[in-house]
């Protein structure tokens, strides 16, 4: 019963399907820690390892496609930054398990809430995100951008940065220009200073 209430308080809040994208994002950043900066890869990696409890990296690199060095990379960050516990396997010490843990699994959960708890469905979400980046590497702060714009139709900068993730303004800038550069995003007469 709680999950449902709190699944309704959070689609209470969203006015729009482009507004609960906007949300499901914050809930996504919060899950890595508050860094906006992360790879969309990274929170794909994060919900595979919490859709499949005390999964190991072979079947993640199996699931996902994702290159061994790429995803022991991420895998380090997330238990570095304490979204994941490793442990050993009991049969096998070569064999380590992961998990999600502690705030990454509670904002996750945020997340799934818009989903139905479905995993899959979220991963479809992230990846539709993905695919519309020609970058190689687009961050959770691009694509809060990318979703901001589409809320608000034609924008100034600072009303995109007002939208997005706190950062430097060089930060911000750079992510702004990226998505114009990829054709995601149209500058205006008006922002051309």
């Amino acid at each position: 019963m709680p999950d449902n209430i709190l699944k309704s308080k959070h689609n209470q809040v969203s006015a729009n399907r482009i507004q609960q994208m906007g949300l499901i994002l914050d809930h996504l950043v919060d899950a890595l820690g508050g860094d906006p900066s992360s790879p969309l890869r990274r929170i794909q990696i994060l919900n595979d390892i919490d859709a499949h409890p005390e999964t190991t990296q072979s079947a993640l690199m199996d699931r996902l496609k994702i290159g061994k060095s790429t995803l022991n990379r991420e895998i380090d960050w997330l238990y570095d930054q304490g979204c994941i516990l490793r442990q050993p396997s009991q049969q096998d010490g070569r064999v380590i398990h992961m998990l999600t843990c502690g705030y990454s699994k509670k904002n996750l959960g945020l997340a799934l809430d818009y989903f139905d708890k479905s995993h899959k469905t979220l991963h479809f979400f992230i990846e539709s995100l993905i695919t519309l980046f020609t970058d190689p590497k687009p961050t959770l702060r691009d694509a809060k951008f990318l979703i901001a714009a589409a809320d608000m139709g034609e924008a100034s900068r600072q009303d995109l940065f007002a939208r997005g993730y706190l950062g430097a303004q060089t930060t911000n800038v750079r992510a702004l220009d990226n998505l114009v550069e990829q054709g995601l995003l149209v500058k205006t007469e008006d922002e051309n200073g």
